[in-house]
């Protein structure tokens, strides 16, 4: 924003107030430019010594009363505010004129500098008149406004208004002689002030050195306008507020009345004011023109929307009715279908009731066939029955009598065993009673030869060892043969247990090979089973027979062959009911083909007879559009006569050609009267343009041509009629015009001595005026009058127009020439928009007959109808051939699917078919494979018990190897111990079988003899060897060989009493046993005993099993003992067994013989089962059958009726009974719901119906006088159906239009609430940034901080302020509506007042309470007090008046500036006043100003002529102007006398000068830590 920085004015001004040249400096006294841009200063200019400053925030103009104040105000706001109208002080529109002389080219020029960067702009205007001669036309007064950025080459000092201009001292001042800084400042005003020298420039010189200068430096951004809407857009762009100044104009209307601007009568006149000084007019002005486009069309609103309300209701009952009806015949025909399908479905039905009873008379006899069957049978298997178990028990008998001789030998070996055993045990018993018995014998034969000396020891001693080596020798022979004999019997015991193990591995095999078949076959037998339960849970086998051929897990028998052959049964006939169903289908989908041409004919023909009605509807509908939309024009309906919306398209049809003829007279005819009215408007606008804003009619061109010639020659001469009116009292006037009237519209050259030189001129110029032009003297006009009348009868005067001489009258005819122009203007307006109208009019009428000439709405009309009749006649028989259609093909769907079905059963009977034959066969065999598995367990029984027979001979066999082993073993092993004792005996090497050396004395037996003869043992002879040892070394015979005999004797003593306890039978078989090699050593007698010990254990084993198996044997023969006789039968005597294996082949064979017996009795009973079982479904389908048929025909409203084309027998029902009953079910409730759908269809056509009557009488349509509601009031309800389709069809088009038109409407209101809603909202926050932008500045008191304008109001809900401002909207184009003419187009009250509805608006948004607005009144202890801006003027002095004036204008400017982006600059302008300090100079309401404007930033100009020093001093800036007389020309100048700045600082003049300078400087910065 800018501030006024200087003003300049040059050769401008009136007589009294002249400015020759004049600079107002108000620079160089406001605080630093804070952001200074960069200047570069002129070649010669001075440097700048510091920032630049902003001008004086507050300044004085002073000059005297009646000097000139108000015109230095009006030149100021002539640059801002262009346009004689917009003159300051309400003056005439010719008061700037009057400020120019002939020769003046004046010039008021405005530097602004911009607060932030100091930058200048400078504004001037620039005027003269053409021709260097004062005129009263304004033609003549050329003006325009220029602006540029001072740069080097141009500035406002250096404008060059002048040849030459040049800075000198203005006069009455000198340089001032203080070199400070300061004094230079001070006098700067004065010693820079501009001298222009030379001669002045004119205008067109003025802009070419502007533009010469422009063109050298383009920086200085020179812009030149001649337009003052053009300059006012640009002052807009540079920053600059030229609607401020309208304000402020207002605010200078009178002198010291600024407050007049804010005499409001409420808070809301206040608001409106401010809203209207910050909202573009922009905004608002496309706001009106929508609503007076909205205006011009809400005048049928009502009667349209209440005609679209019936409409659209009629339209939709219309078609519900259509609907409905077409519902009801489709109703109808699927209830018919309903009812065909019953009665069919009935008669096939009772067809199969009678095939199911001739069924079961049959099953009747096969039952009674079926239970003779059972009878044999059953003897067949009673008879086998008996013949197994006689054959059972003989079996049973002859294998426990083989069993009982087995187990006698067991217990043979058994004894022979433990005896072994035994012996074994007393081994040792016999043998210490043998060694003692022999001790003792010896002992007493050493006694008796203890006499005896060494040699016969000796000797004895050496016969001791030849016997026991002779008995070693025997020994060991008699080991090796048995350990030979043993190895041998081990040999043979090994191949006969290898033997044995071969046969259980053949049985083993044998049982495996068993054991696997019989898996086979069980697994087989598990098929079959699961094969038989998996028929048995499909369905295919009943499980309810009672025969007992196969058995489910339920334990229910069934029959697969039986089940086959029904299958196979089944099977046939679901073959032929597939046949039947496809043969049945096939038949259906032809009909159904049938029907489907049928219906597509029809379909077609429908399609067809509908596009036809559509495109007659069409062609009607677009006729009858172009004439409804042709009608409906208010032009047309007034030319014809008839009151706007009764105007039809058929009337309209009838009345076109002379609609077209009205037409043509009314555009012929204003078409002449525009162009009279046009040619009159061009006269008076000549005229007008000729008298101007004030002075005489111009005289004729001819005139005008001559004295401008005349003129540029140097020949001074004036108009006749301006000489007359300005020379010439007008009491002669009259006078002169009838004596000299050539003269009066002539010339006149002032200058007698000229008039010689005039003639030569014009002589010389040749302009050969189309008029007598008369030029003469001013004497020769003003010369004295003939005496007597010298009126001529002949020739006389018309009356001139006194506005020529009388500029009273001048003003009276420029009243009237305007007056005229107005109303003319509108006339024409109007007269234009009519003539287009019309014009337009008749070309849409003459198109619109083109396409339709006359009579053809009529016959389209016919078409349609006929359309119509055609579509009808097609739609019924496109109903009954859908109808058709639907019946054929949901009787093809349902032989289809029956097709399917059935298809589908006799693929599954198929399958079950095979499937049961496969499993008959199965069953069939299954007795030969339960004989088979039988025999296969017995041969593994068998196979098993040969195994382990075999086993257990193999392992005896095994065992006994295993002993003959280990007694060949111990044998060998006796052997090399035998030897091995030989080796170490003494004497050995002596023949063992000299006799000599083996008998001694008193022995005659020899050593090798015992007592009884016997052969002595050979631990006797290792005893007597021991003895003899012994006694050969004590060769005498002591008391320890008397102790040693009395021991022997004990110890023979003692074994003898044990020996007693044994059986002759053991003791005998010990000895023997001693004898043998087992016997000859402890070890081997100890081995001997073991193998005795476990051979007990293992027959012991077998003996157990062979008595288990005994007593098994016997209870079979017990079980299978006959009850009563000795035999079961008798059997023949190829069945008597003659041994076990006989009687176990012949037990197999009757054994699958009563297998073979009980499955045939089983499948009798099943056969027999079956049949029963069918027997009764049969009879009981055929009784359900019967009943379900009943009950299809109890629910038929005919039920003997017979349908045509039905009269033959129908085929049977196919399907089971379930699926019987469930078809029937399914057609009941098909015919109960078509009939119920079918009354409904009813009820709905009458309720619909009676619907669009109720809605026809609706008061609500009483305004609809169209000839559709009076018939649908007319007809009956039942017969409403009939028409619904063709009245729709009429309906629709007619809807679309209207709701076309209603939407549209609606839409352009929508938009326009928006529009106004966003205004009012930004209307809003403008109020609350006027209360926040008055914020006060401190300093004030109670004032400060306090927001000086308080404007309180609720802010309204969206929704509600969107229906307020909807409301203001519909009052808005309502009024306008109300207006005469405004139908017509007439009213554009929108376009000049759009504030109006945005502060009518605003005013709504506020509602209920209203806007509130309270300032401050101002006092001298500034008291917070607020009173309402409504009652300033009741309230406030004159002063305090003024002061609120002031401050609410610097709201409303800073609220502007903040509306136009520039509150960031805190700046909002200039404010001039004239002579405020006359109404206010109280020192604290001006303090309050200057706090004001400060705060809002604005610069307070004010012009005083009151010497009031202590208002003054209050401004930092006050300039003194004078106005000086300069007799020699007449005239006053103004000039500046001095600049008064206080605000500056005085420099004191006791100080010296400083001379120093400083040349270096050393700053330290204090650490952050420590500043905080």
């Amino acid at each position: 924003m800018y501030e006024l920085n200087r003003v300049r004015l040059y050769s401008i001004g009136p007589a009294g107030a002249r400015y020759a040249d004049t600079v107002l400096d108000l620079s160089g006294v406001g605080d630093p430019v804070p952001e200074p841009a960069p200047t570069q200063p002129g070649f010669f200019d001075e440097e700048q010594t510091g920032p630049p400053r902003r001008p004086a925030p507050a300044g004085v103009l002073f000059l005297e009363n009646g000097g000139g104040k108000s015109v230095l105000l009006k030149l100021i706001f002539s640059v801002m505010l262009p346009g004689h109208r917009n003159t300051l002080g309400g003056a005439s529109s010719g008061v700037l004129r009057k400020f120019l002389l002939a020769d003046d080219c004046g010039h008021v020029a405005l530097e602004w500098q911009h607060t932030l960067t100091g930058e200048t702009v400078v504004v001037g205007k620039v005027s003269e008149w053409r021709g260097r001669q004062v005129s009263t036309d304004p033609r003549k007064f050329a003006e325009a406004w220029y602006s540029f950025r001072p740069g080097p080459g141009l500035s406002l000092d250096g404008l060059p208004v002048a040849e030459r201009t040049a800075l000198l001292p203005a006069p009455g001042t000198e340089a001032p002689a203080d070199p400070s800084p300061a004094a230079t400042l001070a006098g700067d005003a004065a010693r820079r002030t501009p001298y222009a020298r030379g001669r002045r420039r004119t205008m067109k010189g003025f802009r070419d050195a502007l533009t010469e200068a422009g063109k050298i430096e383009p920086a200085l951004d020179l812009t030149w306008e001649e337009g003052h809407d053009r300059w006012i857009e640009h002052l807009g762009s540079l920053g600059l507020d030229p609607e401020l100044f309208r304000y402020q104009r207002e605010m200078n209307a009178d002198e010291g009345e600024a407050a007049g601007l804010f005499a409001v009568r409420n808070d809301a006149d206040f608001t409106d004011l401010l809203l209207r000084a910050v909202t573009d007019t922009r905004d608002t002005d496309g706001l009106a023109d929508l609503v007076h486009g909205f205006a011009n069309k809400l005048g049928r609103r009502a009667e349209l929307t209440a005609e679209r309300d019936f409409t659209a209701g009629s339209l939709d009952l219309l078609r519900r009715i259509a609907e409905a009806a077409a519902a009801r015949e489709s109703v109808r025909e699927t209830h018919r279908s309903a009812e065909r399908r019953t009665r069919r479905l009935a008669r096939t039905l009772t067809a199969r009731a009678a095939e199911e009873r001739d069924r079961s008379r049959e099953l009747a006899a096969q039952v009674a066939e079926a239970g003779a069957a059972v009878a044999e049978a059953e003897d067949a298997r009673t008879r086998q029955s008996l013949i197994t178990a006689e054959l059972t028990y003989r079996h049973a008998s002859l294998a426990l009598a083989a069993a009982t001789g087995a187990a006698a030998a067991l217990r043979k070996e058994l004894l022979d065993a433990r005896t072994l055993h035994s012996a074994w045990q007393a081994s040792e018993l016999v043998l210490r009673h043998r060694s003692a018995a022999d001790r003792a014998a010896r002992v007493s034969a050493a006694i008796r030869e203890a006499e005896r000396d060494a040699a016969p020891a000796l000797a004895a001693r050496t016969r001791a060892a030849r016997a026991l080596v002779g008995a070693l020798d025997t020994a060991a022979d008699a080991a090796e043969a048995q350990a030979d004999r043993e190895e041998q019997r081990a040999y043979a015991l090994q191949a006969e247990g290898e033997a044995a193990r071969r046969d259980a591995t053949g049985a083993t095999t044998a049982a495996q090979k068993a054991r696997s078949e019989t898996e086979h076959l069980r697994q087989r037998l598990a098929e079959v089973e699961q094969e038989t339960q998996a028929a048995v849970r499909s369905g295919w086998i009943d499980s309810g027979s009672a025969a007992p051929t196969a058995v489910t897990d339920q334990g229910d028998a069934v029959d697969p062959a039986r089940a086959a052959l029904d299958a196979a049964d089944a099977e046939k006939d679901a073959t032929a009911g597939f046949e039947q169903a496809r043969t049945a289908a096939e038949r259906t989908a032809a009909r159904a083909r049938e029907a489907a041409v049928r219906a597509n004919r029809a379909e077609l023909a429908a399609a067809r007879a509908s596009d036809a009605l559509a495109a007659a509807e069409t062609h009607l509908t677009g006729e009858q559009d172009g004439a409804a939309r042709l009608a409906a024009e208010p032009r047309v309906a007034e030319l014809l006569g008839v009151q706007p919306g009764e105007l039809g398209p058929e009337a309209l049809d009838r009345a076109a050609d002379a609609l077209r003829e009205l037409l043509d007279d009314s555009v012929a005819a204003a078409e002449r009267t525009l162009f009279e009215l046009r040619t009159a408007a061009a006269a008076d606008a000549r005229v007008l343009a000729a008298l101007g804003d004030g002075g005489l009619l111009p005289p004729g061109p001819d005139v005008l041509a001559t004295v401008e010639y005349l003129g540029e020659h140097g020949v001074p001469a004036l108009p006749g009629w301006r000489y007359l009116a300005q020379s010439v009292d007008p009491v002669d006037h009259e006078r002169i015009l009838d004596a000299r009237p050539q003269l009066v519209d002539g010339v006149i050259v002032t200058d007698p001595a000229a008039l010689q030189r005039a003639r030569e001129v014009l002589a010389a110029a040749a302009l050969l005026p189309r008029s007598a032009v008369a030029v003469g003297t001013a004497a020769a006009l003003l010369g004295p009058m003939p005496s007597g009348p010298q009126t001529s009868q002949d020739l006389f005067l018309v009356p001139p127009n006194p506005a020529m001489h009388d500029e009273n009258a001048a003003d009276e005819e420029r009243r009237q020439l305007r007056d005229r122009a107005t109303a003319r203007d509108e006339q024409i307006r109007a007269l234009a928009a009519r003539l287009g109208a019309d014009r337009l009019a008749a070309g849409r009428l003459a198109s619109w007959r083109t396409r339709c000439p006359e009579g053809m709405l009529a016959a389209l009309a016919a078409e349609a109808e006929a359309a119509g009749t055609a579509l009808e006649l097609a739609t019924t028989e496109l109903a009954a051939a859908r109808a058709e259609q639907l019946e054929a093909e949901a009787e093809h769907s349902d032989a289809s699917r029956l097709r399917d079905e059935r298809g589908e059963a006799a693929q599954q009977a198929r399958r079950r078919a095979d499937a049961l034959a496969g499993l008959a066969f199965r069953l069939r065999e299954r007795a030969t494979w339960t004989g088979r598995l039988r025999e296969l367990t017995e041969e593994t029984a068998e196979a098993e018990q040969g195994q382990q027979q075999c086993t257990e001979r193999a392992l005896a066999a095994e065992q006994d190897r295993r002993a003959a082993q280990r007694a060949a073993d111990d044998a060998r092993r006796t052997v090399r111990a035998l030897r091995a004792e030989r080796a170490e005996l003494p004497g050995s090497e002596g023949d063992p079988d000299d006799p000599d050396d083996l008998a001694g004395p008193g022995d005659p037996a020899g050593p090798g003899t015992g007592q009884d003869g016997r052969p002595a043992s050979l631990a006797a002879l290792r005893e007597a060897h021991r003895a003899a040892s012994q006694l050969y070394e004590q060769v005498g015979v002591g008391a320890d060989l008397r102790a040693e005999q009395a021991r022997a004797e004990g110890d023979e003593s003692a074994a003898r009493t044990e020996l007693d306890r044994l059986t002759n039978k053991v003791r005998t078989r010990a000895e023997e046993l001693l004898t043998s090699p087992d016997g000859s050593d402890g070890p081997a007698r100890q081995a001997a005993a073991a193998r005795a010990e476990d051979l007990v254990q293992t027959i012991e084993g077998r003996a157990s099993t062979a008595s288990e198996h005994l007593g098994r044997l016997r209870g079979e023969a017990e079980r299978s003992a006959p009850a009563t006789g000795d035999a079961h039968t008798e059997l023949p005597a190829e069945l008597v067994p003659a041994d076990t294996g006989q009687a176990q082949s012949l037990l197999r064979a009757a054994t699958a013989e009563l297998a073979r017996h009980t499955d045939l009795l089983a499948a009798s009973r099943s056969v027999h089962g079956e049949l029963q079982r069918s027997l009764e479904g049969t009879q009981h389908a055929a009784a359900e059958f019967d009943e379900t048929a009943a009950q299809l025909r109890d629910g038929l409203r005919e039920p003997g009726a017979v349908a045509e084309g039905e009269e033959e027998a129908p085929a049977p029902y196919p399907g089971s009974l379930a699926e019987a009953r469930q078809a029937a079910a399914e057609t009941r409730r098909t015919l109960r719901a078509a009939g119920a759908d079918l009354g409904a269809a009813d009820l709905a056509v009458r309720d619909t119906s009676d619907a669009l009557v109720r809605h026809a009488n609706s008061t609500r349509y009483e305004a609809v006088r169209t000839p559709a509601r009076q018939q649908i009031r007319e007809l009956p309800a039942s017969a409403l159906p009939d028409h619904a389709a063709a009245w729709a069809v009429a309906f629709a088009p007619r809807l679309r239009v209207l709701s076309d038109e209603l939407e549209q409407l609606e839409r352009n209101r929508d938009s326009i609430v928006d529009r106004l809603r966003g205004l009012v909202e930004s209307s809003l926050a403008t109020l609350r940034a006027a209360q926040r932008l008055s914020r006060l500045p401190e300093g004030l008191g109670e004032w400060s901080g306090q927001e000086f304008l308080r404007i309180r109001f609720e802010d309204p809900d969206h929704s509600v302020l969107t229906e307020r401002l909807g409301t203001v909207i519909d009052e808005a184009t309502r009024a306008a509506v109300r207006r005469p003419g405004a139908a017509a187009g007439a009213s554009d009250w929108g376009r000049r007042d759009g504030m109006s509805l945005l502060l009518r608006g605003v005013h709504a948004a506020v509602e209920p309470k209203g806007v509130s607005v309270e300032i401050l009144k101002p006092d001298a202890v500034l008291r917070a007090e607020r009173v309402s801006v409504s009652q300033m003027s009741d309230v406030f002095s004159g002063g305090q008046l003024l002061t609120a004036a002031i401050a609410l204008y610097c709201t409303m400017a800073a609220l502007r500036a903040n509306d136009r982006g520039q509150a960031r600059l805190a700046h909002a302008g200039t404010l001039f006043l004239d002579n405020p300090i006359g109404r206010a100079n109280a020192t604290y309401l001006i303090e309050l100003q200057r706090a004001v404007a400060s705060a809002l930033g604005v610069q307070l100009i004010y012009t005083t002529g009151l010497l009031d020093a202590n208002a003054l001093a209050e401004f930092p800036l006050i300039i003194r102007l004078r106005n000086d007389a300069d007799l020699r020309a007449g005239l006053k100048y103004i000039s500046v006398e001095e600049h008064l700045r206080p605000g500056l600082p005085v420099p004191d003049p006791d100080d010296a000068d400083i001379q120093g300078a400083v040349t270096a400087t050393r700053m330290f910065r204090r650490p952050a830590e420590a500043m905080g």
